[in-house]
């Protein structure tokens, strides 16, 4: 099963006495590279420990290190699904988790007291899930994206020669046919009817977007046949209208990278909602804050319902702290999490708007 918003949350709970491994790689297809890289990491790794002053949790790093052999040459497996890979194991502990996304997470091998989870937080919130509908002359045909991976759905066709359909929300119509019609008025007859259609595929379409929790719903094709349907279209996921000719002959995956760049600006515009709504809270007194020691202080109360966060933010040039900033981005992600919040790593135009806020905002609970 692919990784989701429910797996972070589950990983952020995940920790042991002596450590956690974390090993990340992305293996892209027909090159060794990632797997080349990840052997180099746990290397670098084990000799960090065993240089260290706790030579007992070097020993048993590298005795568990040993044991998780198999399970990462399974890892490492060009067969295996996934672009991005990651293993997480106990060291004093038994428990073991292997996740995987259809996105890049780099190539890592960390030990820390809980999982590290900045990789996996950063590719699944930025492919959260998403509707892509192609609106054409035969029907609609849907698909689901999420973290990288594209599905399409059961199609709702309009075929005007048979006078009905197949396929879920299928509308019958009239039989049309030209005898005694002149072209003119059966021309528009069959807009009339491919109208009538759209707007009942609707619900439908609607009710898919619900179901899988889509927050943005991209309806690709002709703008006369996309607007009947999204205007039609309850409240819900944002829509955007994009005017395009999406060959029928693409498969999922092909689709998610034809409409990419256009999902790209969506979560641009999203995030930079996000990050001026947040920082417009804190500054009116309503539920929101900004800056880390707040912000560090709310986390750890349960307070926070939405993080953001400039990876490369001002935060991270604070004063001196005990604690390194990579190590305080971890813990408000790891507090974010496990109190039921949620963690968006701002894309990078968007984090402008909190350039003066340090770099961290956040919205509240109360």
């Amino acid at each position: 099963m692919v990784f989701d918003q429910t797996g972070l949350r589950e990983l952020a709970a995940f920790r042991d006495e002596v450590g956690v491994l974390s090993l990340y790689t992305t293996m892209e297809p027909g090159t060794q590279a990632g797997r080349t890289r990840l052997r180099n990491e746990i290397a670098t790794l084990r000799q960090e420990l065993a240089a260290g002053p706790d030579q007992e949790r070097a020993r048993l790093v590298g005795v568990r290190l040993d044991l998780l052999e198999q399970r990462i040459t399974e890892l490492l497996d060009p067969a295996a699904p996934g672009l991005g890979r990651a293993l997480f194991a106990q060291v004093a502990g038994d428990e073991v988790r292997t996740e995987w996304v259809q996105l890049p997470v780099g190539d890592l091998a960390v030990l820390k007291e809980h999982a590290y989870l900045l990789p996996l937080v950063t590719a699944v919130q930025a492919d959260k899930p998403v509707g892509v509908a192609r609106v054409g002359r035969d029907g609609v045909r849907l698909f689901d994206c999420r973290y990288g991976l594209a599905e399409e759905l059961e199609p709702v066709l309009f075929n005007l020669a048979t006078a009905g359909s197949s396929g879920a929300g299928s509308t019958t119509l009239p039989r049309l046919s030209r005898g005694g019609i002149h072209p003119d008025r059966f021309d528009q007859r069959v807009e009339e009817h491919l109208a009538r259609f759209l707007r009942e595929s609707a619900p439908h379409v609607a009710g898919q977007a619900r179901r899988l929790g889509w927050e943005t719903l991209l309806l690709v094709g002709d703008p006369r046949d996309t607007s009947i349907l999204g205007e039609a279209l309850p409240a819900g996921p944002e829509i955007i209208q994009m005017d395009a000719v999406l060959d029928p002959a693409l498969s999922p995956p092909e689709v998610l990278e034809f409409v990419r760049p256009t999902l790209d600006e969506a979560r641009a515009r999203h995030d930079t909602a996000l990050a001026v709504h947040a920082r417009d809270l804190a500054l009116s007194g309503g539920n929101g804050a900004v800056g880390l020691d707040d912000i560090l202080s709310l986390l750890r109360q349960g307070r926070v319902e939405h993080l953001l966060l400039d990876d490369a933010g001002g935060w991270k040039a604070a004063p001196p702290r005990p604690v390194a900033p990579e190590e305080l981005e971890e813990e408000m992600i790891e507090l974010a999490l496990e109190h039921g919040g949620e963690v968006t790593v701002l894309e990078s135009r968007a984090a402008g708007e909190l350039a003066e806020a340090g770099g961290v905002a956040a919205m509240l609970r109360w």
